[in-house]
């Protein structure tokens, strides 16, 4: 006899047609642009009206582009503070992670806690707006070393931080 829950779970594994036709649209998309990599799902590691934006942006870009806003999941961060507010980004979102409160050193500035969040929420990008830990080269740093420490490929969607720390000393700049 058959494992029923082989066969129970089966069918939630498949893709739809719909889902199957997206997915080979963007993935046109990706290749007549030169890449390699489909983006899917993202940490926005940010809050207020940074994340609101960005997931704004991104699901109208995501509707003009392949028919479809919701083509790109958003996995927001979330603080209690930010959850008791009712915030705007966490309703725009598909899900939200809670965060520790206070500081942002507890939770949008620290990088350590965004990398361990990219990794948990499989997430194939982390984007963090502006503020917090979008000019913080140890971020990408600590990606980079996770990444290969994982066999990962988490996008980082911002800049470089060879390019971060050239741009965060002022003279130099």
């Amino acid at each position: 006899m058959a494992d029923i829950r082989a066969v129970v779970a089966e069918p939630a594994l498949k893709k739809s047609a719909k889902e199957e036709a997206l997915e080979a649209k963007m993935w046109d998309y990706v290749k007549a642009r030169g890449g390699e990599r489909l983006i899917r799902r993202i940490l926005i590691a940010n809050n207020g009206m940074a994340a609101t934006k960005t997931i704004m942006s991104i699901r109208n870009w995501a509707y003009n582009t392949f028919g479809d806003e919701r083509a790109i999941q958003f996995v927001v961060m979330a603080t209690p503070e930010d959850l008791a507010a009712n915030a705007e980004f966490i309703r725009r979102a598909d899900e939200f992670v809670e965060v520790p409160g206070g500081s942002n050193a507890n939770n949008y500035a620290n990088v350590q806690l965004i990398v361990d969040l990219c990794i948990s929420q499989n997430v194939d990008a982390v984007m963090v707006g502006w503020g917090h830990a979008s000019e913080n080269p140890k971020l990408g740093d600590l990606l980079k070393a996770k990444n290969a420490e994982l066999g990962r490929d988490i996008t980082f969607v911002g800049p470089q931080s060879e390019v971060m720390r050239i741009l965060g000393d002022k003279i130099g700049a």
